[in-house]
C-alpha cells in the first residue's frame, strides 16, 4: 500500500506538473534538481512504480487543496499528477477532510 499526499498544485511524491519526470517510464526511481517547490534537489518514485501497487491511499486535508481535489477527481482530463496515479490492477482510496472537499460536486 501507497500512502500518498498532494501539494496544493496537484503533485504527489516530488513529481511536479508539466515535469519531464512525469514522462519517465524506464526508472523506478528518479532524482530532479529543479524541483519548483524548495528543496530544488530531491528524489522520488516514478509514475510506473506508483502505478504497479496493490493500493494506493491518497490523503488530502484543507481547503487549499480543494481545486486540486476536484480537478483530479472530477476533470478525466486532469493532466495533474496525482490525477494520474492510476494503479493497474490495484485499488485506489481518496481520504479527505471536509475542507479538502468543499469544492466538490454534490451529486
Amino acid at each position: 500500500m501507497l500512502l500518498l499526499g498532494m501539494g496544493p498544485d496537484g503533485h504527489t511524491c516530488s513529481l511536479f506538473p508539466e515535469h519531464k519526470l512525469l514522462q519517465e517510464q524506464g526508472l523506478w526511481v528518479a532524482s530532479l534538481t529543479d524541483s519548483p517547490k524548495p528543496p530544488p534537489s530531491r528524489i522520488t518514485l516514478t509514475l510506473p512504480v506508483l502505478n504497479n501497487c496493490s493500493s494506493a491511499v491518497f490523503v488530502c486535508t484543507g481547503s487549499g487543496k480543494a481545486e486540486a481535489v476536484k480537478d483530479v477527481l472530477e476533470n478525466a482530463k486532469s493532466r495533474l499528477p496525482s490525477a494520474l496515479v492510476r494503479p493497474h490492477s490495484g485499488e485506489l482510496h481518496w481520504v479527505l477532510d471536509q475542507s479538502a472537499a468543499e469544492k466538490l460536486s454534490k451529486t
